[in-house]
């Protein structure tokens, strides 16, 4: 009897939803028809955490390839990394398959007929741009950092975008992407694509895994590449992960091209040691080689704030924390902040405040909060003990 109780309970607990395993954010379907390739493409659509509390805010936009495949991984990774402050938020826009190898491929190879016709991606990289883009642009607050992200031959297309149409994205992912295709093809401008002297803003994450034959050779020779060139803007990252098959490589791949892409993008530790007007120079310069306007990150106003606590320049402390609770009221981390700022100040009573709004404003953003009760129970002791 008591079992038969448990159960029930444990059903009805799962049924109304008491026990909640989705990942942070909003994640729904959505379609549109592509006039460029007759047909209906589908598409898995995912929300930052925060869409919906900083109604504000424009987000850099993801187009995952292999959507169906890929979509749960991605967005899991990057939201804990985003609880982490180690990638940027995005929404991400999953792209389900129709014809593969069709999409994916940039030249028609007879020797690929049994997996399907080859030799569409321009015709799919011209769904992306005059159809798909707009698309989202206008439905979602999408700002004009996109990112491509392709595994196998969808990281050959990813590259193929990065030479072919180098202002399409602002960032591309290709995990043990398929240069081998079609005899190297890719490999015939790549050098010269690598040599032109006009600026080239944009980032590209590519990797391996226990691979061997034509698809390590391939990757092989174009990180030798990468790394023999140095064109100016151009950021890359390669990384040669043994431990993963080719099966996995966009699994591990995901999470050290989000971390390594936010690093890219962020103020260095010198530009930070100057504080808050070399960060918006910084910021400034990130404006015009993007063409919209970025503001200075969460992040890197917060250390500026520690910075000088570290310092002990309370005055200047606060009042940076307090900036950023203004910018940012939704996130609870800049509660916890300004607490720490009261806290070193003297200021327990304020600093009791915003520890209380930390620990409330997590449970609206549905974080991690065990650290902000902890630090809550350790000022509470103190006050009690000042009183005493």
């Amino acid at each position: 009897m008591v079992k038969q109780i448990a159960t029930l309970l444990f059903v009805f607990l799962i049924s109304s939803g008491e026990v909640n395993a989705n990942v942070r954010g909003t994640s729904i379907t959505d379609s549109l028809y592509s006039t460029i390739l007759s047909e209906q493409r589908d598409l898995l659509i995912h929300l930052p955490n925060n869409y919906k509390e900083n109604k504000m805010l424009n987000y850099p936009v993801l187009y995952l390839l292999d959507g169906q495949r890929n979509f749960a991984h991605t967005i899991g990774t990057l939201d804990l990394l985003n609880q982490s402050s180690m990638a940027q938020e995005m929404i991400i826009i999953a792209i389900k398959n129709t014809h593969r190898t069709r999409d994916f491929t940039p030249t028609y190879d007879e020797s690929y007929n049994e997996w399907g016709i080859s030799g569409g991606a321009d015709d799919f990289l011209d769904f992306i741009e005059k159809e798909l883009i707009p698309y989202v642009g206008k439905k979602y607050r999408a700002n004009n950092f996109k990112t491509v992200s392709g595994h196998s031959l969808g990281g050959l297309l990813s590259i193929y975008a990065l030479q072919s149409r180098p202002e399409l994205f602002q960032a591309h992912f290709a995990f043990s992407p398929s240069l081998w295709w079609h005899k190297q093809i890719l490999f015939k401008e790549a050098e010269s694509f690598l040599k032109q002297p006009d600026e080239l803003n944009t980032y590209l994450y590519v990797n391996m895994g226990s691979e061997g034959g034509h698809m390590l050779s391939s990757y092989e020779r174009y990180t030798k590449l990468l790394k023999s060139h140095n064109r100016k803007g151009f950021k890359f990252n390669s990384d040669l992960v043994t431990s993963e098959t080719h099966n996995t490589t966009a699994l591990a791949g995901h999470s050290l091209a989000f971390q390594k892409l936010y690093i890219a993008l962020q103020p260095s530790h010198e530009t930070i040691s100057k504080g808050i007007p070399e960060i918006k120079k910084f910021y400034k310069k990130q404006s015009e080689i993007y063409g919209y306007e970025i503001k200075p990150s969460y992040g890197s106003i917060n250390r500026v704030a520690y910075n000088a606590l570290k310092e002990k320049n309370f005055t200047t402390a606060i009042a940076i924390f307090e900036q950023n609770v203004k910018n940012y009221p939704y996130r609870a981390d800049a509660y916890d902040s300004l607490a720490d700022g009261y806290e070193a100040n003297g200021n327990l009573d304020k600093a009791l405040e915003m520890r209380n709004l930390a620990i409330k404003k997590s449970i609206v953003e549905n974080v991690e909060n065990n650290a902000y009760k902890t630090r809550q129970l350790n000022l509470l002791k103190s006050i009690k003990a000042n009183k005493q």
